[in-house]
């Protein structure tokens, strides 16, 4: 199916949409959501919103800016996405591209359960990271 996104128009199929039961902060109302790649911007991807073209956000793999990201999903969160195998689970952080300050939050990890096609954005508390973890570009 075509969906219009802000970062243009995209045939998605079905398999690829992650429905998020309780949407996202500040976007709870939005539900299906779809991860999308631009040869210019990679590798920073896109997780966009299907149901509003307007809300697209910047998210990258931690790992490719922090190698020693790590965090402990607890029981609640895994619970959120049916307890998935690590090898069936993606994990974005979005990253605010306004310079001179690239920050990424690694506070609130956007966590998907491929197989099951749902995910959830967690708030990892008791750690070192922030909402605005400086990026060095």
């Amino acid at each position: 199916m075509i969906f219009e996104t802000k970062i243009g128009s995209y045939d998605i199929k079905e398999e690829s949409i992650f429905k998020f039961a309780e949407g996202i902060p500040g976007f709870e109302n939005l539900k299906r959501f779809a991860v999308l790649s631009r040869a210019d911007t990679e590798p920073i991807k896109w997780f966009v919103s299907l149901e509003d073209k307007n809300v697209a956000l910047p998210i990258i793999d931690p790992w490719l800016i922090f190698k020693d990201y790590s965090f402990t999903l607890n029981e609640e969160m895994l619970k959120r996405i049916e307890n998935p195998k690590r090898e069936n689970v993606l994990i974005f952080c979005v990253i605010d591209l306004h310079r001179p300050n690239v920050t990424v939050n690694l506070m609130a990890p956007i966590v998907i359960n491929i197989e099951k096609g749902i995910g959830s954005q967690i708030i990892v508390e008791g750690t070192k990271y922030t909402s605005r973890h400086s990026v060095k570009v």
